[in-house]
């Protein structure tokens, strides 16, 4: 218990990596384009090809990744990403930062993948929803200290700063993996298998696992880029107090996440979701419908805390779908998928709005709309992946 315990905390901080080193880039942005002949309009590019790139890298990977020592993987992958990360501090135009954060997404593809991989190899299932929360809580640490921490560090300094601090973070990682994670081979016994990734996507249960993901990030990033705009522009809420509000959105989150996956071992994640799924689409409705008759700070923190609550239940279901052969493969392609979901949830939210007179956001309601429907479909596909009468049990190797 004591080195399942480690492993899975590694895992946490691989991860941590990674989401703080593809969230740090927006609000770094103005700072940027100070710095660099680079406009505040060009960071979505390089946040675009960023995403790109990760969902690129996690497709491609997909097949190979569990023919090696999960080990060894992530030692390559915290190694990548960490160079990567420091190589953009050497960037002097958009060409040369968009490269540095392109490498940095190949690499942060497959780190993501082996972060759960590891996690789903050590942690039989009756205890896994616990160990992914940890998992996935880095998102929550990542709004609550990692990006505040990093905007303070690039106020001290310049905006190169932080990704010293990130790379830096990365080699104590990979120190760590070196030292104190055993090799993770079990999932290399017996006969050597082809993995086909046609064959992953032609199987009915894991297509379900990826539509069921696909469309619930769809309904979350159709509403989070949005929402400070939504807030300031239509609901009149002051700039003065938007950090107050992801500060405390993020420590909700951080909690509720680790209630989801609490509640998915008890309870069961189809219970979990269903219940996150309600009180999700309660306070969508209430808080980008029509006039919130709950408080910004509350339709904030419960909208950000349940997509959490949520996600994690149904993450821990779907890690139970592939054989231990076929794990870093299915993670890496869900992933991916994840990353795709939040691109498409973003680009149909920004063919839906239009911009008032006064700046304001226009068709918000149909935003808020689109989101509830994406939002249903998970706990209906994560029923039918249950009902599945392919769903083999989970071979646990710990």
């Amino acid at each position: 218990m004591k080195q399942e315990s480690r492993i899975v905390w590694i895992a946490a901080i691989i991860q941590l990596i990674n989401i703080v080193d593809f969230m740090m880039v927006m609000p770094l942005g103005p700072d940027i384009s100070k710095d660099l002949p680079v406009t505040n309009s060009d960071i979505g590019i390089i946040c675009g090809c960023y995403t790109l790139a990760v969902g690129i890298s996690g497709i491609a990977c997909a097949k190979f990744l569990d023919r090696f020592d999960r080990k060894h993987v992530a030692l390559v992958a915290v190694l990548g990403l960490s160079l990567a990360t420091l190589g953009a501090t050497f960037s002097w135009d958009l060409t040369t930062l968009t490269g540095a954060r392109v490498l940095a997404g190949l690499f942060g593809g497959p780190a993501a993948a082996i972060a759960f991989s590891i996690v789903c190899d050590v942690v039989p299932p009756e205890r896994r929803g616990k160990a992914m929360a940890i998992v996935m809580g880095t998102f929550s640490v990542s709004a609550v200290a990692a990006i505040p921490f990093g905007l303070e560090l690039a106020e001290k300094g310049t905006w190169r700063t932080p990704f010293y601090a990130i790379s830096i973070l990365g080699f104590i990682v990979f120190w760590l993996i070196l030292r104190l994670t055993p090799s993770l081979k079990e999932h290399l016994k017996g006969e050597p298998r082809t993995l086909e990734l046609t064959r992953l996507f032609s199987n009915g249960k894991f297509l379900l696992a990826f539509i069921m993901m696909a469309t619930a990030m769809i309904s979350s990033y159709a509403i989070i880029p949005n929402i400070s705009a939504y807030f300031q522009l239509n609901l009149g809420y002051p700039r003065s107090s938007l950090g107050f509000l992801y500060l405390v959105g993020g420590l909700f989150s951080l909690i509720l996440i680790q209630i989801g996956g609490r509640a998915s071992d008890k309870i069961g994640p189809i219970p979990t979701n269903i219940l996150g799924t309600i009180l999700l689409v309660v306070f969508l409705y209430d808080g980008f419908m029509h006039q919130p008759t709950s408080s910004l700070l509350v339709v904030f923190s419960m909208f950000m805390g349940m997509v959490c609550f949520r996600n994690v239940s149904a993450t821990t279901e779907a890690s139970k779908i592939p054989q231990p052969h076929e794990r870093a493969a299915f993670m890496s392609l869900f992933s991916s998928i994840q990353h795709l979901g939040n691109g498409i949830g973003a680009f149909l939210a920004s063919a839906i709005l239009s911009t008032g007179p006064e700046g304001d956001l226009i068709n918000m309601k149909w935003v808020g709309l689109l989101s509830i429907v994406m939002a249903l479909i998970q706990p209906l596909i994560l029923i039918m992946i249950r009902h599945s009468n392919t769903v083999q049990k989970d071979p646990v190797t710990a």
